[in-house]
């Protein structure tokens, strides 16, 4: 009788455990969640959120013989001083026992504990959001090994040459890719969401836009590099500019840069809401900032702006992140760097070699958080 009362209330503790892990999981990941949208490195957010996943699965932070321990950074352990880590801990006293009362065991200590991290290790280099519309690569050559292609809608690939490591469409029919594969072939995978919000730059530049007002006149003059700034219904027909390196261009109005030669080393063009920017034509070197509050950034355009975005020009080299959520794009371009396009659906021109580079390890534009520990 003494032995089946110990294995019973074993079998509690080893169930109360469980538990208890689940709530010091949720915890953690929920504190390094937080990280991804207020920046690594900020113990009160990751507390909050931690707390209340914590007490979401029952472990309340001061309720009963419950307590919560959540640091950011973690003070010990593999990942010890990382600013992108959140350890929580979850200590509970006096868990009861039953029939080891009679031996003298009254009650239990159960103390768990995890680590999460915020990591980026996410190889999209394509990615369209709108279910409801086609995205055609017209007898384009795209070369991207180590990357991942989503499309929520349908893609036309006649013609293509794909080289990608994940295709995925939403509306995969299996009869509209007669394209060459290497690597992998299109499959029907669940639609994806705007992943804004897990790209540090993508989100300041979300969440602070730049001002609109005052503007500077559209047709700018004198000579040397444009100066960064906001210009309205800026006019560079025709013209070959340099733009102001390191510069950050607020696009307002309608900008025609059609025909024009456009240079530009560590700029980002921001094209605000009912606004429109015309490349057609147009020759576009760009490089984005390496670093600052819009690193990475080449090109952003609102979400919910549908203009379309042109850039298809005969010599396009626009790497970065380009970011057009809610407009149709025209992409042609090879900027042999890691590239990251987001739209609503493209069109895809590049018949002479359309090159997305390869996505660094540890340090792509998408963020997400694992359980580490």
């Amino acid at each position: 009788m003494g032995f089946g009362g110990l294995s019973v209330d074993v079998g509690f503790w080893h169930y109360s455990q469980r538990q208890q892990q689940n709530a010091a999981d949720a915890a953690a990941i929920g504190g390094a969640q937080q990280l991804l949208y207020s920046g690594c490195g900020n113990q009160s957010a990751a507390q909050t959120a931690a707390y209340t996943d914590s007490a979401q699965n029952g472990y309340t932070n001061g309720s009963g013989n419950v307590s919560v321990n959540v640091q950011n950074p973690p003070s010990s352990g593999p990942l010890a001083g990382s600013n992108c880590a959140v350890l929580a801990q979850v200590d509970r006293q006096q868990v009861p026992s039953f029939f080891t009362k009679l031996f003298g065991v009254t009650a239990m200590r159960i103390t768990t504990q995890a680590v999460a991290q915020v990591v980026a290790n996410n190889n999209d280099c394509i990615i369209m959001l709108d279910p409801t519309q086609n995205t055609n690569f017209n007898s384009s050559n795209v070369t991207a090994p180590d990357c991942t292609i989503q499309i929520n809608g349908t893609a036309n690939f006649n013609g293509s040459t794909v080289q990608a490591q994940t295709i995925g469409e939403g509306n995969y029919s299996g009869s509209n890719n007669s394209g060459t594969f290497t690597g992998a072939s299109p499959q029907k995978t669940l639609p994806v969401a705007d992943p804004c919000s897990k790209i540090t730059s993508c989100a300041y530049l979300t969440n602070n836009p730049p001002t609109t007002s005052p503007c500077n006149p559209g047709s700018p003059t004198g000579t040397g590099p444009l100066q960064s700034g906001c210009y309205n219904n800026l006019n560079l027909h025709g013209q070959t500019v340099t733009l102001q390196s390191g510069g950050l261009f607020v696009l307002n109005g309608s900008t025609n840069f059609n025909g024009a030669t456009i240079n530009g080393t560590g700029v980002t063009l921001y094209v605000p809401a009912n606004s429109s920017v015309n490349f057609n034509s147009a020759n576009v070197s760009i490089t984005p900032p390496t670093t600052g509050n819009w690193a990475g950034v080449s090109y952003f355009q609102v979400s919910g702006n549908t203009n379309n975005v042109n850039l298809n020009g005969t010599n396009t080299n626009v790497g970065g992140l380009i970011y057009a959520p809610s407009a149709h794009l025209n992409y042609n371009g090879s900027y042999g760097q890691y590239t990251l396009i987001i739209a609503a659906y493209a069109n895809l021109n590049g018949s002479t070699g359309e090159d997305f580079g390869n996505p660094p390890v540890g340090s792509t534009f998408i963020k997400n958080v694992v359980l580490s520990q």
